[in-house]
């Protein structure tokens, strides 16, 4: 049965519910988007946020929606305000595989491929490649049209495929 906020009592308990869920998932979009200096402080501002709204959250509304608009929208709010801070750490181990040398090698391919987008292009790449969501749940979360996002997705593979054919990756 999927958990509601009205299940756990108190905005205290209703908060530390929703934080113990959906930090992770918070937490690695900030992290694809924006990188590891900041991250903590990110995570916080975006938790201030979530608290903050929690008591006008539509039950009806999808929370884990709700919390990647938050979560990215502070990321993208960071990078505009940070538009000179260009680089982006290297990313946690990719799911599929033990830790080893060739993941190591695959991070840091997919790191140096990031590096080369705008933070809009890898707040797209996040929501629909890492993350999984479709064209139409990450133009939801990210309030725009499905064909910005299409075009987004698009202009970010193509810089991370030509960026990988230039260093000799084959995909």
């Amino acid at each position: 049965m999927p958990m509601t906020l009205k299940d756990n009592g108190g905005g205290q308990d209703r908060f530390q519910a929703v934080y113990e869920k959906h930090a992770p998932l918070a937490r690695a979009v900030l992290y694809n988007i924006c990188g590891a200096e900041h991250l903590d402080d990110l995570v916080q501002e975006t938790f201030i946020k979530i608290w903050k709204g929690l008591p006008g959250f539509k039950e009806n509304a999808d929370i884990k929606t709700w919390i990647y608009r938050i979560a990215t929208n502070t990321a993208l709010d960071w990078c505009r305000k940070n538009a000179a801070i260009k680089a982006v750490n290297p990313l946690p181990d990719l799911p599929g595989g033990e830790g080893g040398e060739a993941n190591a090698l695959h991070r840091d391919m997919v790191t140096k491929g990031l590096r080369r987008l705008s933070p809009e292009q890898r707040a797209v790449i996040t929501l629909c490649v890492f993350e999984e969501l479709t064209i139409k749940e990450a133009a939801q979360t990210l309030n725009l049209a499905e064909g910005t996002v299409k075009s987004r997705l698009h202009y970010a593979r193509a810089e991370m495929g030509k960026f990988f054919q230039e260093n000799g990756v084959t995909v």
